[in-house]
């Protein structure tokens, strides 16, 4: 099963993430590259588990809420 990764956006459609993205390809591209492959490999349900992922939450409609924990140079990004 093919999962889709989405951002949180703010009522105004600031979406702190991808504003992140752009900040961290622009300053570390090795980083920047780690986090791509990351998140490209959340669109797999065998990843959803850490150490790329780790679950907060899950709703009343069985939407889990999930933080993506991808090692960078620096610590998880």
């Amino acid at each position: 099963m093919e999962f889709t990764v989405a951002f949180y956006e703010t009522a105004d459609g600031q979406c702190p993430v991808r504003d992140f993205l752009d900040e961290l390809k622009a300053s570390n591209a090795n980083d920047f590259a780690a986090v791509m492959a990351g998140l490209a490999k959340l669109r797999n349900r065998q990843y959803h588990r850490e150490p790329l992922s780790k679950a907060l939450a899950v709703g009343s409609s069985n939407c889990a809420m999930w933080a993506s924990l991808i090692p960078g140079s620096s610590g998880s990004i």
